[in-house]
């Protein structure tokens, strides 16, 4: 704290206590112990109050806000001036969408000179944003404290798969229950199918971090085929969704334990959070598990703003109050609440308890994302968990009997191992139908539909649709020439009908060459056909993959566009392969 004092307050604050010299006193309040320097006779401070804003993540708020007030209260000051802070709760989601030179103070209160997040990852979120992105700290900002987001996982199950004596993680629950199977397999037919939470990683850091964990655990920005089937079978697997960990947590605090086998098995929390609820002895006993994948710590970061009105006279306020929450004493607030301390160790074993399954050391693998690779991991998060209404429309035309350059397969092959895949994907929340497309496939359509429309969950011919689904694509042989058009104009009439209310709604079209019926419509009569029918009330894009180098991808980005859609190229057949597994999850937009 160098260049600045803390003095006692006492009514007058600029008004020291009479004694003839600098006594160094010992302040105490709310547990903690600090230092202060009384201001003998003399004026305490000159010139105007200087007060700094403070952003906190709303967990450690009553923490940063408690010694802040004690802070205040011994009456600092720097190069003579009074400075004082004050501290507000805001979600860092909120701050991440708001941050910036724009920041309405009407709406979202003063603007801030220091903002302390939960996750180092909401400050490269937030950079995302060009005009946030000159305005936050440089580098890797201080650690007021840390802690490891974890799976919590009803005891009884853990054990069931193993726990404590086998590491597990997210990759083992969605390899142990993909495609429909149930706690049978582990002796316990009646927990019925893995029931997941999830916290929103648009507006909770745990779920955040946690969406990273699940779509891409090799840290490299991107999505691969395998990041992205796990994506998948995790949202298929979810069958609880929260804005936040804590209202996921109250369910188990409100729910008796005859009935806890209807909540989560698991869901992703903060240790110390988890800590906090097991020293209750609650009656649904939830344990940590420490994804085999690796954590990523909540790691509080206090970052001080590069904004035009963080002058130098803020920045060295912020910074000796940074030095007053880093003591010893200060600590040890978070300390008594379950947090690890900056170095990930935990000081207080009370709470994170090694007889209630906590570790005191926990791997945790460097992660440093990007904004742009953040921005499109949430993006896939989204798409990953909305409700879909698709209907998917299948060339069958001779072409796909074409062999797929590389690999043994025809590009029809292709196709049914991805639709296979995809299809075993969907989730109950998914509406979901297939079409066949050929010239003259029936004798009076190009097109014929092979599972009508439904919930994926629900029956068909005795067997769930999304069952039904893919066995109906591993059915289909190829041939004749392509009538994309006439199967377009039908099908989008079919689906406006069928539209829905509160699900994404989509046409999805499939196609490997060019429209090839000559006594059906044409492009022209086509788009000319859509826009008379698109409705500003029903939106119904069309979705286009064009797969090969013989797919008509401008006829079909024509109609994409017409719907308000998009059109996917992929020239490369086996690149097909992510859109394919998406349009048959019913994941695609």
């Amino acid at each position: 704290m160098a260049d600045s004092v803390l003095r006692h307050r006492r009514g007058n604050r600029s008004r020291g206590m009479a004694v003839g010299a600098a006594a160094v006193a010992l302040l105490v309040g709310g547990g903690t112990f600090g230092y202060f320097q009384y201001a003998g006779g003399e004026e305490g401070c000159t010139g105007t109050p200087v007060v700094i804003s403070v952003v906190a993540s709303p967990d450690h708020y009553p923490i940063v806000n408690q010694l802040t007030d004690q802070w205040n209260d011994a009456g600092p000051t720097v190069d003579g001036r009074c400075v004082s802070a004050t501290v507000r709760a805001m979600p860092s989601s909120a701050v991440a969408a708001s941050l910036g030179p724009g920041w309405d103070e009407a709406r979202d209160g003063p603007r801030p000179d220091v903002w302390a997040p939960d996750f180092s990852a909401w400050f490269m979120l937030a950079a995302g944003r060009p005009d946030a992105a000159g305005i936050l700290p440089e580098g890797k900002s201080p650690s007021l404290a840390t802690s490891p987001a974890v799976m919590a996982m009803q005891q009884p199950m853990a054990e069931a798969l193993g726990w404590p004596k086998r590491e597990l993680g997210w990759t083992d629950l969605v390899g142990a229950f993909a495609g429909g199977k149930t706690w049978a397999q582990f002796g316990h037919p009646e927990w019925g199918p893995l029931r997941i939470g999830m916290a929103d990683p648009t507006r909770s850091g745990t779920g955040l971090v946690t969406a990273l964990t699940v779509l891409d655990p090799n840290n490299d920005q991107t999505m691969g085929n395998d990041e992205l089937f796990g994506g998948l079978s995790i949202a298929q697997l979810t069958t609880t969704s929260a804005e936040d960990t804590a209202t996921l947590l109250q369910s188990y605090v409100d729910t008796a334990t005859k009935d806890a086998a209807n909540l989560p098995a698991a869901f992703p929390i903060l240790e110390r959070d988890l800590a906090g609820y097991a020293a209750t002895q609650p009656k649904v006993p939830l344990v940590p598990v420490y994804p085999r994948e690796g954590v990523a710590y909540a790691d509080y970061p206090y970052g001080v703003l590069r904004a035009s009105w963080v002058d130098e006279i803020r920045q060295r306020t912020a910074a000796d109050l940074l030095a007053y929450l880093q003591r010893p004493e200060s600590q040890a607030a978070y300390e008594a609440a379950g947090y690890r301390d900056a170095a990930h160790a935990t000081p207080n074993t009370t709470l994170i308890a090694a007889d209630r399954g906590f570790r005191a050391t926990v791997n945790a693998p460097e992660r440093t994302p990007t904004a742009q690779g953040l921005s499109q991991l949430l993006g896939m998060w989204g798409v990953l968990q909305r409700p879909n209404n698709a209907l998917l429309l299948l060339d069958t035309s001779g072409s796909m009997n074409d062999p797929v350059p590389g690999t043994k397969q025809t590009r029809l092959q292709l196709v049914q191992k991805a639709a296979a895949t995809g299809a075993s994907l969907l989730n109950n929340q998914t509406t979901v139908g297939l079409w066949a497309f050929a010239i003259d496939l029936t004798a009076t359509t190009d097109y014929r539909e092979l599972v009508a429309p439904g919930p994926a969950g629900a029956p068909v011919r005795g067997v769930p649709r999304r069952q039904a689904i893919a066995g109906a694509v591993q059915g289909l042989r190829a041939g004749g020439g392509t009538g994309l058009y006439d199967t377009i104009a039908a099908a989008y009439q079919r689906m406006l009908q069928a539209w829905q209310p509160n699900a994404q709604n989509v046409l999805v079209v499939m196609t490997d060459g060019k429209n090839e019926d000559e006594e059906g419509l044409t492009l022209d009569q086509l788009t000319s056909r859509l826009k008379a029918s698109v409705r500003a009330d029903r939106p119904l894009p069309v979705i286009g993959i064009a797969v090969g180098p013989k797919a008509d991808a401008n006829a079909l980005q024509e109609v994409s566009k017409v719907t308000g859609g998009r059109t996917f190229v992929a020239r490369d057949d086996v690149g097909a392969i992510q859109q394919i597994v998406l349009a048959f999850a019913g994941r695609i937009s």
